[in-house]
């Protein structure tokens, strides 16, 4: 499968009540009266949130279309998962008030890059920042270790 075939039959679901279990999504996901999905071919739970593939890209389609997804009352947050981008890292959970200095030498000591190797943006409310690598990050376990803040685009 091609991935341009399997990210439009993908979708993220966000902000999963913790009662609420990968077969519980799988059911509710697969219902097209209440969700609009269909069959998923793979669902991925990680905390509260959950990575759904669907069988066919229209069922992706139909599940991101509609307004209101609720579950054990709550209401669920369903996006496009974020595009893939060896090339970016995502820095959550920033102190706005923290000086862009302080995460310059954050980024150069933890991934041994110097300014030329990297560019900083920072979100408007300066919680989140956005670092455009000029070279891809490796994927891998070791990254994970080094890296237990970063968001990586893949």
């Amino acid at each position: 499968m091609s991935a341009e075939n399997q990210e439009a039959k993908t979708v993220e679901v966000l902000g999963l009540p913790e009662a609420v279990d990968e077969e519980l999504l799988t059911l509710y996901f697969e219902n097209r009266r209440r969700s609009g999905g269909g069959p998923l071919v793979s669902v991925e739970k990680s905390g509260d949130s959950a990575i759904l593939v669907f069988e066919e890209a229209e069922a992706a389609t139909q599940v991101l279309s509609k307004e209101h997804h609720v579950l054990h009352n709550v209401e669920l947050n369903v996006r496009k998962p974020a595009s893939k981008d060896p090339y970016r890292l995502l820095l959550r959970g920033i102190n706005p008030t923290t000086c862009i200095e302080m995460v310059e030498l954050y980024v150069e000591n933890m991934m041994g890059l110097y300014t030329p190797d990297y560019t900083l943006l920072p979100s408007p409310k300066r919680d989140v920042i956005l670092i455009h690598l000029s070279q891809p990050i490796s994927k891998g376990p070791e990254n994970a270790q080094i890296f237990p803040d970063f968001h990586v685009f893949y």
